[in-house]
């Protein structure tokens, strides 16, 4: 798969992980872009950890009601526009793509909380969840990571 020729597949990947934690859309394709740094990946990986940490709060609103969802998918939208930038492909059909898909990766992480939570703590899910999104979104950046 070629950088340009997979985008679309890069960006669906990227609009899954955001649709389970926002902060996944921008945070890993901020990882492509050539203007970066080590104190923009510190400021990445804080927002990413405290998200992470808020979803396992109790009180949480809903991912899928617009509060929860609009931020995904603006995430995704922008997080697919930047992947594609470094792959030096067009950036609207990704931010689209990645955009469009943000709410399947909301409701697949909702339903996968769900039916872990018969067997299982709700805690214990969550992990899996995020470590699964984590892949995810690793594997829409892979190749495209920029060079400190």
């Amino acid at each position: 798969m070629t950088e340009r020729k997979g985008i679309p597949v890069r960006a669906c990947l990227l609009g899954l992980a955001a649709g389970s934690r926002a902060s996944l859309g921008v945070g890993t394709a901020l990882r492509t872009v050539p203007w970066g740094g080590r104190a923009l990946t510190v400021l990445t990986v804080l927002g990413t950890a405290a998200e992470f940490v808020g979803d396992k709060l109790p009180g949480v609103p809903s991912r899928l009601g617009w509060a929860g969802l609009a931020p995904r998918i603006a995430s995704a939208a922008a997080g697919g526009a930047l992947l594609a930038r470094a792959a030096g492909a067009p950036a609207l059909p990704a931010a689209l793509i990645a955009g469009a898909t943000a709410p399947a990766g909301a409701w697949a992480g909702v339903a996968w909380r769900e039916a872990w939570g018969c067997v299982g703590p709700d805690t214990a899910g969550a992990l899996v969840e995020d470590a699964v999104a984590l892949a995810v979104s690793s594997a829409a950046a892979r190749g495209l990571a920029r060079e400190d």
